[in-house]
């Protein structure tokens, strides 16, 4: 009796995503997200003003809800993942008061919201270095 139920919880451990698979799924939403951001500040169109902030953050808004739908099993894969949620929420959260304190004419606001998006950006860079490496990893 124990070696059939032994046989059967092994078949299904072997039915579960991979971990690249779930790797894959992670990083494919990650890797929009960095693209988004490159683009915005290869071209951060300072004629449209805050409305290109407010824009920026409309599109990071899905992604945010495209990583909080995955469905990762994978422990340390969950943490990235709650990771990224959070990082994006504060980055959209960031966009939109920087957007709001240069509509009010609040350059030091301003400023100190574009200071905040910066770490933000080294943050993202640490995550993203700490899932390549887990991700590689046999």
């Amino acid at each position: 009796m124990f070696s059939v139920t032994t046989a059967i919880a092994l078949l299904f451990a072997g039915c579960g995503e991979s971990k690249v698979a779930q790797c894959n799924k992670v990083i494919k939403v990650a890797n929009q997200a960095s693209t988004l951001g490159q683009e915005f500040g290869k071209n951060p169109n300072p004629a449209k003003g805050s409305k290109a902030l407010t824009e920026l953050a409309g599109k990071i808004d899905p992604l945010t809800q495209e990583m909080k739908t995955l469905e990762i099993k994978d422990e340390k894969l969950q943490g990235f993942q709650g990771r990224f949620i959070t990082l994006y929420q504060n980055i959209s959260k960031e966009l939109n008061n920087a957007a709001g304190a240069i509509d009010k004419k609040n350059l030091p606001a301003a400023k100190g919201f574009l200071v905040s998006l910066k770490k933000s950006s080294t943050e993202e860079s640490s995550i993203v270095n700490e899932i390549n490496s887990y991700c590689s990893a046999k």
